[in-house]
């Protein structure tokens, strides 16, 4: 396949799932060689994102936040596809793309409803995503709310490289919001005295989740390398009222670390009950003590059982090796 410059911008000022789909992204695209540049709308300080992405020898660009400044970087180095993430780089590059004829890709992540400033954002960028060639979403829920023709594009990691995880946390890997509820977590917690709960990651909730959390549960605050973090954790526990497909439940997997779910967004997609991780009833919290304590007491070959499952199920499926050439295939469809 034909190579192509490829630019994939975003706007950020930490790490979460957006930035980490991004960097699969890129290292993926790379992979299949192709010149991929990760382009930083605005400069917030030093970004582990661009870090990893410089050592791994990719390119990213750092721009100032002006939109002169970005017309002129896309008119100076003319990309074959401009892949945007998030509601900023959506609004602003599609309409730059469309004036110089340059195919423009855009994936939306998020389905969960926004509030204020970020409710008319988002509308204005689902409502504005018709000027992009291809529009992608990550899981069908997300797929629904895009008022223009758009297509199921799954999230995915890259496998080469990774260790079997052996450890025994169980934990929370997200954002602390309500959409996330980690809320759920706690009263999870509460059930278990005598384990310790991990969560990992930072946000709105945090205070109040610190105020009513027993004393098992530790806050590990916000993470920009959760490669260090994975080999600790032995169950990852996703109690989300919202959900897309998480990069979460994806690198966990990948790492042989099941998965105890509710059964929101893309997850039925992805966990097949008892085999590779649990998916429950949204909101059952009762049964979701049951699959920790059925965790705790499994023997080794059944845990053996599930990471090979889960490891199986990436690897097929939402690996970059599965997932990038249907990626190239459809930004070539576009021109």
């Amino acid at each position: 396949m034909e190579t192509k410059k490829i630019w994939l911008v975003l706007d950020s000022r930490g790490f979460g799932g957006i930035e980490s789909h991004v960097e699969h992204l890129a290292l993926g695209l790379n992979s299949a060689r192709n010149e991929v540049t990760v382009v930083f709308l605005n400069n917030y300080g030093s970004h582990p994102v661009q870090r990893r992405l410089l050592y791994a020898g990719l390119q990213c660009e750092v721009l100032d936040g002006r939109l002169t400044t970005l017309w002129r970087e896309i008119r100076k180095h003319k990309p074959d596809v401009i892949h945007t993430h998030g509601y900023k780089a959506g609004i602003l590059v599609r309409p730059m793309c469309k004036m110089m004829g340059i195919t423009c890709a855009s994936t939306f992540h998020s389905g969960e409803e926004k509030q204020g400033k970020l409710k008319m954002y988002d509308w204005f960028d689902r409502h504005t995503a018709f000027l992009a060639d291809k529009v992608f979403a990550v899981s069908t829920p997300i797929l629904s709310t895009i008022p223009c023709p758009a297509e199921l594009s799954d999230n995915f990691v890259n496998t080469r490289d990774l260790s079997l995880s052996s450890g025994e946390e169980i934990a929370f890997v997200g954002r602390l919001s309500k959409e996330k509820a980690p809320d759920r977590f706690v009263l999870l917690a509460k059930h278990f005295p005598y384990l310790d709960f991990h969560i990992y990651g930072d946000g709105p909730m945090r205070k109040e989740l610190e105020k009513s959390a027993p004393a098992n549960v530790v806050f590990h605050g916000a993470q920009t390398d959760m490669r260090r973090v994975w080999p600790r954790i032995g169950l990852l526990v996703l109690p989300s009222r919202a959900e897309g497909l998480p990069m979460s439940s994806l690198e966990a997997m990948a790492r042989g670390i099941p998965v105890a779910a509710f059964n929101v967004g893309a997850l039925d997609k992805l966990i097949q009950h008892e085999k590779n991780g649990w998916l429950l009833k949204q909101g059952d919290v009762t049964s979701m003590v049951d699959v920790v304590h059925d965790w705790r007491n499994s023997d080794p070959q059944k845990r053996s059982t599930w990471q090979i499952n889960a490891i199986s199920t990436i690897k097929e499926r939402y690996s970059a090796e599965a997932v990038v050439p249907k990626l190239l295939k459809a930004y070539t469809q576009t021109t």
